[in-house]
């Protein structure tokens, strides 16, 4: 599966893990209670797949990579990651942005070409555990990012320094979990986050309003022109 649009901060999707995500989301768009791997009855195998990396583009893309699982899990096995960043490596021009809930489970230095980010919905001890792990631990990437979504209730933790933040809501259930503002104003006005890129998602606009801020990091490649 590839989107090609709608997610607004990345170019692309790939997936080299196919099958049901076990990280438990409830919310997923794919694995989860309303999710497409449900309604479309799919095929819920966890089964690896590079030949996703044979289809890539030749000029560069972020290319958001495993959108529906989550290449961290403890259910994936190492020798997976090994081949998925083998293939990440043929691709130097392309910038590879990875999100996941199991900072705990990150077993090695990213490639230079990789955006690693941790995904946090609110304020529980998970997510509280995320965002200890991924801001105050030594750095895995030269990119690191925080992704607020769908963002469910506002963390009362501090907000670690990373180098980029992203804040979404969660679709398809109408406005029943919709951010409040002022959960949004305090992620953005928090000491650590006033100097750090915000992507404000499309779907925050009746929320937040016009204009959005959508602000990005450099890629390596576009630090180098």
């Amino acid at each position: 599966m590839s989107i090609e649009k709608s997610i607004g901060w990345t170019d692309i999707t790939r997936n080299p893990i196919k099958g049901k995500c076990l990280g438990g989301c409830w919310y997923c768009y794919y694995s989860g209670e309303r999710g497409m791997i449900k309604r479309f009855q799919q095929d819920e195998e966890i089964r690896l797949k590079v030949s996703v990396f044979n289809r890539l583009p030749k000029a560069p893309k972020k290319i958001f990579l495993c959108s529906t699982h989550d290449l961290f899990g403890g259910w994936i096995p190492e020798a997976w990651r090994d081949v998925i960043f083998e293939g990440i490596k043929q691709y130097p021009q392309h910038t590879f942005q990875i999100l996941t809930k199991f900072p705990q489970n990150i077993d090695r230095p990213m490639p230079d070409n990789v955006w690693l980010g941790v995904s946090i919905t609110g304020n529980s001890k998970d997510d509280f555990m995320r965002a200890s792990y991924f801001g105050f631990l030594p750095r895995k990437a030269k990119i690191q990012f925080i992704s607020y979504e769908p963002l469910l209730e506002m963390p009362s933790y501090n907000i670690p320094h990373v180098d980029w933040i992203i804040i979404g809501k969660l679709t398809g259930y109408d406005h029943k979990y919709d951010p409040k503002r002022e959960w949004i104003e305090k992620i953005i006005s928090s000491e650590e986050a006033k100097s750090t890129p915000i992507f404000l998602k499309d779907n925050l606009k009746e929320i937040w309003g016009e204009p959005l801020i959508q602000e990005m990091p450099k890629t390596t490649q576009e630090k180098a022109i």
